[in-house]
């Protein structure tokens, strides 16, 4: 699957030196060095993953974090930071790895790939509001630790693979419930996606009506 990582550094050598190294058929890169032009990049392309500085020229990473998150966007911080307090804070902010300058290569491009894959395995989720961790069933919502039922991990589950897609309700009773011996109607779903927003909160799951549900997340 093609992705696209977004670089946000202000070191121009070291910033052309990872559009060189980190260049494959599988990623397409872009690049800023700085707040101001990382945003404007997102404004104009879909982007999966960023690579971001702590420190740059017109403000600090960790505070575009969150934004990034909004977006759907899984973060890996490259910087020189070093304190526990700073790797504490990114993750805070919503980062999925923190790597330190200097770093090697082949590591990064090994943490890089590894977030690539939970991306597409759809086992792993979040941004600056939520967690979901598929494979080992934990799931939260701000800093509280919310359960589901076998049910409501299915629906939330296929909203969050397809997140920024509208997924039809057939679709949806199709994949949930194919399954399942009883018949399901329509109003099961409708009760569970109402369960899902009483957990979660009313403005993660968009209604799409006539058509179905999308997953916004934060």
């Amino acid at each position: 699957m093609l992705h696209t990582l977004l670089i946000i550094e202000d070191d121009r050598p070291l910033r052309e030196g990872l559009l060189h190294t980190l260049k494959s058929d599988d990623l397409t890169l872009l690049a800023a060095a700085s707040i101001a032009e990382a945003k404007d990049l997102l404004n104009t392309h879909s982007i999966d993953l960023a690579l971001l500085d702590c420190n740059l020229p017109d403000g600090s990473g960790i505070e575009l974090c969150p934004l990034l998150m909004e977006r759907g966007i899984q973060v890996i911080f490259l910087t020189v930071r070093d304190s526990e307090l700073d790797e504490v804070a990114a993750f805070r902010a919503g980062a999925v790895d923190y790597v330190r300058k200097p770093f090697s290569l082949m590591v990064l491009r090994e943490r890089i790939a590894n977030a690539l894959r939970r991306m597409d395995s759809g086992c792993e989720y979040s941004d600056s509001r939520y967690s979901f961790s598929f494979s080992r069933m934990i799931f939260h919502a701000g800093d509280s630790e919310v359960q589901f039922s076998q049910n409501e991990v299915k629906l939330l589950r296929c909203l969050v693979e397809n997140r920024r897609q509208i997924v039809t309700r057939d679709t949806l009773i199709e994949r949930l419930w194919s399954c399942d011996s009883e018949y399901i109607d329509e109003n099961t779903l409708s009760v569970t996606v109402k369960r899902l927003r009483a957990k979660l909160g009313s403005d993660c799951i968009r209604t799409v009506y006539g058509l179905g549900y999308m997953w916004v997340g934060a």
